[in-house]
């Protein structure tokens, strides 16, 4: 027969409390115990606890301890120098450790740019999680230390506070402003700031520090500051600060001069009343509570007050009063709800909030939880302990177990509360009725009528609080039950809720160590659940949540990855590779270039190198392939994906690191990225584009740069008027066609280039010797137009002499130009001059196209020789008897035919009689 989970229950008031064990036997022997030690209890949580101070997370989080130096000694232990801290899960297995005693290194990480220091750490005030599982720990000077859950320093910021010291250099608001909050690793000078307390949230810390005179050691002042460690933080709507940094405010205090501070602490954005963040000070008779704009004051009768705690939700703050009296106000103050009298001489080591409703306070021997109404029960334990709050309970952990005190919920009261006839209960009591298989079974599901499915909402909720598997199945079996006759109830729900259960049941066991309950794993998401595994180690079962969750598996795989290479030193690269891209590649779409990152900065460039061959994304793959120093084949990757964009960023990232001389032989023997630089010369760097192509051997690149800069230097068109820029200018000719003789492919444009310079000789003495006539700018076949125009027959001939230009180009450039020109005498006395090399048809074609007269036109057909030809153009023009008279030569009668038709009706009667008399004549001859 089952035993009913109420029969563990402890009532307070009108409610019901549970103590339920989760983890036993967390902890082992004190590390610093002299006596022989087995490596598998160096593995587990150092005891006795009380003997340690200690900073424990949020939502199952992890555990920090580090020694209490006030506590003595035991006989026969041995002193750690380095103060260890030790981080473990909650099931006692320890993540992680490292010395806090040690020799820091400053000005050699990310975090700063200064010079190499070694620096001491000072005395630890506190230390506390963050809500992305960063351990902060601050000493008295004011620095910070931020490790994640292995021990491994992440960054640290010295002297975070140097910035506000009275007389510092960093004062200056025109001063540098560092952005990870370090201003001078020598404190910048003028007063000193020792911090005297520290509370770590979610999103950073807050300090109290004391200024002091550095010369006579008086105190200044009080002051307290708020240091930001995450993104977002401040208030609800700031969103500006970029994750890791830290960022430093100091909040208005004024007025905590007099008395000593026993309490701190802090109101979140999230959940004060303010919208942001707020301190809650306890000094003397009175309580501060203080922001980064105002400090009130609020007076407390029964102060002073020496401990603190904030309800989850913000609402409400309990406080331990020097006269022993439990006191629970609104955190507005306007409402006093709960006054509890003590009988415990001595004040409670810790006091904190279960859940919302209850507050637990901590003696050596004893927990006390005062509920709402004044009531409580008392808890007696023979180890020591440490009390973890949470949204919905408090974490218990002692010397040999975790347990988790939280109030039971309304529909665990309603199935299990003996007697009870709520529909919950009657739907889980039938489903054991029908496992003992008695007709009540029936009954019960019939007195439920129409409350079935608030009665299976009930069951599921309650299998959700509930801690053992077993009672979990015995509820969703009730549940499904009721399902079955109750058709319209959302299948989503039954679902959901098993899969909440599966995620949380495998979290919960004892090789994991998260002890999340429901309402905590609403809170926390399954991303933020599935980081948490992963950095915990537990990255098989973050893959299967992940892809139980739809939530991909990229992060979790990337983090594996991470994590193989830091620990894989005993492995070689091509073993780690081919187990990384194993997995990397089962998942879609992952990048190993981020992973290939990690392993160059950790050391493993070979590593790197192969790990990059299996990237797929070349943008990804280019830029760390440079980053590792693997020039070549970043450049040839790039070409080969042709992204001009991609071959220039790595042809840049070369050249500045390299010599021009290695660079420049590098880039030769791949044509697209010499291409590619040439061009980007050509734009933005035309002073070193000459030594860029001689390095190169681009010879003909050279010449042709040469010439297009000649011309633009010296203006061609205008040199003439100008002798020292038509001297540079012809000189720069002639130096192109020497560099373009250093290839025989460029034969031509050296000629050229002679060619014209020779132009330009001759056009500068054509406009000596024709002082308003301008020849510079012009072709050759121009410029001898520009003779035949004017006349000048004596300039026309030295430049077909000098030029070559053969009769036939001589006499068709003349023939162009005086019909372009319509001077008609003049091509008729060039026409009559000596027999044309080029026959008449161009005389003829180059008159008619610019108009020429029939007259003169009839005279240059007479000079075609070819009768055929004449008999045509004279038809054409209309001169039909001259046609007819050149057609009978050729004794052609359809030629005949063809001029009568190309006559047409526009001729007369008479040339048609004189077409047909000569056709007659062939007819009386044949």
């Amino acid at each position: 027969m089952n035993l009913s989970p109420a029969g563990e229950w402890s009532a307070c008031g009108e409610r019901f409390y549970h103590k339920k064990e989760v983890y036993s036997h967390v902890g082992g022997p004190t590390p610093s115990t002299s006596a022989p030690k087995h490596p598998n209890q160096l593995k587990r949580m150092p005891t006795p606890l009380y003997e340690y101070r200690s900073a424990c997370a949020r939502f199952g989080g992890p555990v920090a301890l580090i020694r209490d130096e006030t506590i003595l000694l035991e006989v026969g232990s041995t002193y750690d120098p380095n103060q260890t801290i030790h981080i473990a899960s909650m099931n006692g297995e320890v993540s992680g450790r490292f010395p806090w005693k040690e020799n820091h290194v400053s000005g050699s990480g990310a975090s700063t740019g200064a010079p190499k220091q070694v620096r001491n750490k000072g005395k630890l005030v506190n230390f506390g999680w963050t809500s992305s599982l960063v351990l902060l720990c601050v000493d008295d000077s004011g620095s910070v230390f931020q490790y994640d859950t292995q021990g491994e320093l992440l960054r640290t910021h010295f002297e975070a506070l140097s910035r506000y010291k009275l007389g510092s250099r960093s004062n200056n608001p025109f001063g540098d402003d560092h952005e990870d909050g370090v201003e001078d690793l020598d404190g910048g000078g003028g007063s000193d700031l020792v911090v005297t307390h520290c509370e770590v949230w979610d999103e950073g810390c807050v300090v109290i520090a004391i200024e002091r005179d550095p010369q006579t050691g008086q105190r200044i002042s009080r002051r307290c500051f708020s240091l930001l460690c995450q993104s977002g933080g401040g208030s609800k709507e700031s969103a500006h600060h970029q994750g890791g940094f830290l960022q430093c405010e100091e909040l208005k205090c004024p007025g905590l001069e007099a008395g000593d501070i026993h309490a701190v602490c802090i109101a979140e954005p999230l959940t004060s009343i303010s919208g942001k963040l707020e301190v809650f000070l306890a000094v003397g008779d009175s309580i501060f509570v203080v922001d980064a704009q105002s400090c009130e004051r609020q007076s407390v009768d029964k102060g002073p007050i020496l401990l603190m705690s904030l309800c989850p939700n913000g609402q409400l703050l309990a406080a331990y009063a020097e006269s022993g009296d439990l006191l629970v106000v609104s955190t507005d103050f306007t409402q006093f709800l709960t006054e509890f009298q003590t009988s415990q001489e001595d004040e409670p080591d810790q006091l904190v909030w279960c859940g919302v409703d209850s507050v637990v306070m901590r003696w050596e021997e004893e927990l006390v939880m005062v509920g709402p109404y004044g009531d409580s029960v008392a808890y007696n334990y023979d180890d020591s302990v440490i009390l973890i709050p949470e949204c919905d309970g408090v974490r218990i952990l002692s010397d040999s177990s975790m347990e988790f005190l939280y109030r039971v919920p309304d529909c665990m009261v309603e199935v299990y509360r003996p007697g009870s006839t709520a529909p919950g209960a009657l739907l889980y009591d039938a489903r054991q009725h029908f496992d003992n298989q008695t007709a009540r079974a029936d009954e019960n599901l019939r007195q439920i009528g129409e409350e079935l499915e608030g009665a299976i909402d009930t069951c599921l909720e309650a299998a959700g609080y509930s801690f053992d598997v077993a009672e979990q199945k015995r509820l969703l079996r009730a549940a499904s039950d009721g399902h079955v006759f109750c058709p319209s109830y959302p299948k989503d729900k039954f679902r959901d809720s098993c899969e909440s259960l599966r995620v949380l049941n495998g979290i919960r066991d004892a090789s994991v160590g998260i002890p999340l309950t429901l309402l905590q794993y609403q809170a926390l998401t399954p991303q933020v659940l599935v980081s948490r595994l992963a950095n915990a180690g537990h990255h098989l079962l973050a893959c299967r949540i992940a892809e139980y969750k739809d939530l991909g598996i990229d992060r979790v795989l990337h983090h594996w990855a991470r994590q193989k290479i830091l620990k894989g030193d005993g492995t070689t690269d091509q073993e780690l590779c081919d187990s990384i891209v194993e997995k990397l590649q089962r998942s879609h779409g992952s990048s190993i270039a981020s992973v290939a990152s990690y392993a160059f900065q950790r050391n493993r460039k070979r590593l790197a190198a192969m790990l990059l061959e299996f990237e797929t994304r070349v943008a990804k793959q280019v830029p760390l392939l440079l980053e590792i120093g693997e020039s070549q084949r970043a450049i040839d990757k790039a070409i080969e994906s042709g992204d001009a964009d991609l071959v220039y960023y790595a042809l840049f990232y070369v050249k500045q690191r390299i010599s021009l001389q290695d660079f420049l032989e590098l880039v030769n023997h791949r044509p697209q990225a010499s291409s590619l630089f040439i061009s980007y010369c050509k734009k933005t760097e035309s002073d070193s584009l000459k030594t860029v192509l001689q390095s190169m051997g681009r010879h003909e690149d050279i010449a042709s740069t040469t010439f297009e800069e000649i011309l633009q230097e010296t203006g061609h068109e205008d040199a003439a008027q100008d002798p020292a820029k038509f001297a540079a200018l012809v000189s720069g000719l002639q130096r192109t066609a020497d560099l373009y003789t250093f290839t025989k492919e460029h034969a031509f444009e050296s000629r050229a280039c002679m060619e014209y310079a020779k132009l330009l000789k001759s056009q500068r003495k054509l406009e000596d010797s024709q002082t308003h006539t301008r020849y510079t700018g012009l072709s050759v076949a121009e410029s001898m137009s520009q003779c035949v125009m004017l006349g000048n027959a004596r300039a026309l001939q030295q430049l077909k002499s000098d030029f070559k230009i053969t009769d036939k180009q001589f006499w068709y450039l003349r023939i162009r130009t005086l019909a372009q020109a319509q001077d008609w005498n003049a091509l008729l006395e060039l026409a009559n001059e000596k027999k044309s090399p080029v026959g008449y048809l161009p005389f003829y074609n180059a008159a008619r196209e610019r108009g020429a007269p029939n007259s003169v036109l009839a005279q240059i057909i007479r000079k075609i020789s070819d009768a055929r030809s004449r008999a045509e153009k004279f038809a054409a023009i209309g001169m039909v008897n001259e046609a007819a008279e050149a057609a009978a030569a050729t004794k052609d009668q359809d030629l005949l035919t063809k001029i009568r038709g190309m006559a047409g009706t526009s001729v007369n009667s008479l040339a048609s009689n004189a077409i047909e008399g000569i056709r007659g004549k062939f007819h009386g001859s044949g």
